[in-house]
């Protein structure tokens, strides 16, 4: 792996060098040095991103030498950095297919001090984006709900505080019902990052992390449940930016809400039927235990409205199937309740590349879900897709006067194949989206 990413202003002795092409890029491996002609791309970023794709097998160090600003050069090694990222492995022994990657890349800039200084702040923010890709990587026996405050926690050093909530003591009925089938206790948990002025009103980003969804009692099948390790994605975006953020030390107060707990069945788990009283006094009909993402978020916005003075709140959230058959893998589905913040975050996913698509807020989905005997159900079967009966569902248990929005994220926390920023995997989507959303 590329453990160095230098700046430089002359090119070093060198294995192989990076020149610019006059088309496509292409390995030339029988000069000596190793030589890669680097084609053109839309911004520095990318062109890193696509470096990282031919790099492996390649010797090191690597000097890149493509007459960069410094600006462009730490841009550039912020795409390598992103994408020569590997995905964890449990193997005895590693796959002889695998081509190592050169440890060491100096990228040639008239002015390498001010590159190191830029390229600082994108490396925070790689790191989170990383930390977040391990977080949906891990399997369910090793990233259970304790596992993941303890990765919360470990935030620590940088000077992110940390605050855990018990469901049952405080009234987040919703969410201790979704986690109380599993040995592995359920859990809000709140990061804390103090970096702009003690009365500024937080960015309050909420995460859904359900280690493990094996749908409960609404069992789902065994074909493809092992992605269910996964269903964490929105709370690994969460502790990933306040990674970031704090890692470049931003001056801006923000708070991650993490929801936590293991969907699991059981002696003792939730019913369909039962009614359950939300912490914001609404009371839901649980039809279906496997529509338990917008349970667990229902309660933490109605924690985060009521107890941290939110300027905004964004939520993110593997949250339905359903927003995949309707966007795909490229975009993630995006409500709000206010234009601004939404015109906000599709000009910041568009600037971080992760897209997103704005869908309706309805209040014609309210038929979908009204409860005979509670206020709610937790889903219905109408004609509209899920992803806006969830979206709609989640909108009743946030403060009208809260500027909010809701991205559901199921297609794009993982992939299906290599892409340009990554391999193929988890993503790590929505950390730079974050991370910009609050003055990255």
């Amino acid at each position: 792996m590329i453990t160095r990413i230098e700046f430089a202003r002359d090119a070093p002795s060198a294995a192989t060098r990076v020149v610019a092409a006059d088309g496509a890029s292409r390995v030339l491996a029988a000069h000596q040095p190793v030589t890669i002609e680097l084609a053109a791309a839309e911004t520095p970023r990318r062109r890193g991103a696509a470096l990282a794709a031919v790099l492996p097998g390649c010797p090191g160090p690597v000097a890149v030498d493509l007459a960069l600003a410094a600006a462009a050069a730490a841009e550039l090694a912020y795409g390598l950095r992103l994408r020569a990222y590997r995905p964890l492995q449990y193997r005895g022994t590693p796959d002889d297919e695998d081509l190592a990657l050169p440890q060491r890349v100096i990228v040639l800039t008239d002015d390498p001090m001010a590159a190191q200084r830029l390229f600082a702040r994108h490396d925070a923010v790689a790191s989170g984006v990383l930390l977040a890709r391990d977080l949906v990587a891990a399997p369910g026996n090793i990233l259970g709900p304790s596992d993941l405050v303890e990765q919360a926690r470990r935030l620590a050093p940088l000077g992110v505080g940390l605050k855990l909530v018990d469901p049952t003591e405080h009234g987040l009925n919703l969410l201790a019902a979704v986690g109380q089938a599993s040995r592995r206790r359920p859990v809000l948990a709140e990061l804390h990052w103090k970096g702009g002025a003690d009365g500024d009103k937080p960015l309050v980003l909420v995460g859904k992390g359900i280690t493990f969804d094996s749908g409960g009692l609404s069992l789902k099948p065994a074909e493809h449940m092992e992605e269910m390790k996964g269903d964490m994605g929105g709370a690994a975006a969460v502790i990933g930016a306040l990674r970031a953020i704090a890692g470049r030390k931003a001056a801006v107060n923000v708070v991650g809400v993490l929801a936590i707990a293991e969907n699991m069945p059981g002696a003792g788990a939730l019913r369909p039927g039962d009614v359950i009283r939300s912490y914001r006094g609404l009371t839901v009909e649980v039809v279906d235990t496997d529509a338990e993402g917008r349970l667990v978020l229902a309660d933490a916005l109605a924690w985060a409205c009521a107890t941290l003075r939110p300027r905004a709140i964004v939520d993110a959230a593997t949250l339905t199937g359903a927003v995949v058959r309707v966007l795909g893998r490229h975009h993630a589905g995006l409500y709000s309740n206010r234009d601004s913040l939404a015109a906000r975050l599709l000009k910041l996913g568009l600037a971080e590349d992760e897209a997103l698509w704005r869908l309706p807020l309805s209040a014609s989905c309210d038929d979908d879900f009204r409860s005979d005997i509670a206020d709610w159900k937790n889903c219905g079967w109408g004609k509209v897709p899920d992803n806006d009966d969830a979206a709609r569902f989640l909108q009743h248990f946030v403060a009208p006067a809260v500027p909010w929005a809701h991205l559901d994220i199921a297609g794009t926390a993982e992939a299906d194949e290599d892409h340009l920023f990554g391999p193929k995997g988890a993503t790590g989507f929505a950390v730079r989206l974050f991370d910009a959303l609050a003055g990255g």
